[in-house]
């Protein structure tokens, strides 16, 4: 049980957790496998693919801790496998982007349906499923509205799991800052529908991992919903302005009518790994707000970092004139 666990270790102690962590290699996952790895837990990384996209992984657990395991989520017994020895389990398993081999049904409702069922028959002691701020069965969209069936399917396989919703997160890999900066680098504009009317609060990825080991630790957290946001409340297009201030480019945004922006969208969406579909569109119209104006953090005893604190350090890299040059005029000297 969780109060057995030796939570206070480093890296190359024992806590005695054994974690099983689905969607390991994406953006979330990384910073979830070294909130157990540091505390010196065994993790589990089951996934699909090269192994190569695994090896990031292996540092943040000591030497025999981090085992990444092949399998596939159509294939009982393989998941039944990945779960075998675990006490904890973590789906951040969620596909934005529909593909010809996996709908938002089989991987954001059918397999944590089954994963919530095999948790349950095999005596996971936690189950944490990752869902999303903003899930409803009656939303535009229909990511949100499938994020919305699987947490309803988790919590009738597996009642005591815990639910994370997080807000549009933000960090050093996103694919929500960044993309921002080198599209607007990359497009004669950058296109944008009912930016001044749609608001969001965004999260710093990190502050999400660290909620969700904490919510796998702590057993009062059982059967509950975590909606977890960042400190301040933005519009579409302040977050546009704010990511060009930073790289000091100038402001190419046009506010596209819903019928272009849905027609431009149809046609980005036959690309591979597209960045604009029309889901995703109505996505955009969507707000991404806590529900009740708090960040979600307040039991933890954790302060979200605001992107103000943090984005610096990695969209400098899309800056084209020196950090010491501000308006053409010298703003810092550089050290000798």
């Amino acid at each position: 049980m969780a109060a057995a666990y030796k939570l206070t270790g480093g890296r190359s102690s024992v806590s005695g957790m054994t974690a099983t962590v689905f969607g390991a290699s994406g953006f979330l996952g990384s910073y979830v496998v070294n909130q157990f790895g540091k505390v010196g837990s065994r993790c589990i990384l089951p996934y699909r693919g090269d192994e190569i996209q695994m090896r990031k992984l292996k540092p943040m657990g000591d030497l025999g801790q981090v085992h990444p395991y092949q399998m596939s989520i159509r294939n009982i017994d393989e998941i039944q496998r990945a779960i075998s020895e675990s006490n904890v389990v973590i789906n951040l398993l969620g596909r934005h982007l529909e593909t010809s081999r996996f709908s938002f049904q089989d991987v954001n409702v059918s397999f944590p349906a089954v994963l919530a069922e095999l948790c349950a028959e095999q005596g996971v002691e936690r189950l944490v499923h990752v869902s999303a701020m903003g899930a409803s069965t009656d939303s535009p969209s229909a990511w949100l509205r499938s994020k919305a069936a699987g947490e309803a399917a988790v919590l009738e396989g597996y009642p005591e799991a815990t639910i994370v919703r997080p807000a549009t997160m933000f960090g050093d890999e996103d694919r929500f800052l960044n993309r921002i900066a080198k599209l607007t680098q990359s497009l004669p504009f950058m296109p944008l529908v009912d930016a001044g009317a749609t608001t969001q609060q965004p999260v710093y990825v990190n502050d999400v991992a660290s909620a969700i080991f904490w919510a796998a630790t702590t057993p009062e957290t059982a059967g509950t919903v975590l909606d977890l946001a960042g400190p301040k409340v933005y519009t579409n297009k302040q977050i546009h302005d704010f990511v060009l201030k930073k790289i000091d480019e100038p402001n190419n945004a046009f506010d596209l009518p819903p019928s272009i922006g849905n027609a431009m969208a149809f046609a980005m969406q036959q690309l591979p790994d597209a960045w604009m579909t029309v889901d995703g569109l109505k996505l955009q119209g969507c707000n991404i707000v806590s529900p009740d104006g708090k960040t979600g953090f307040e039991e933890m005893g954790l302060v979200p970092t605001a992107m103000e604190d943090l984005v610096d350090r990695y969209l400098v890299r899309f800056r084209k004139k020196s950090l010491f040059v501000d308006e053409n005029e010298v703003v810092k000297q550089p050290q000798s």
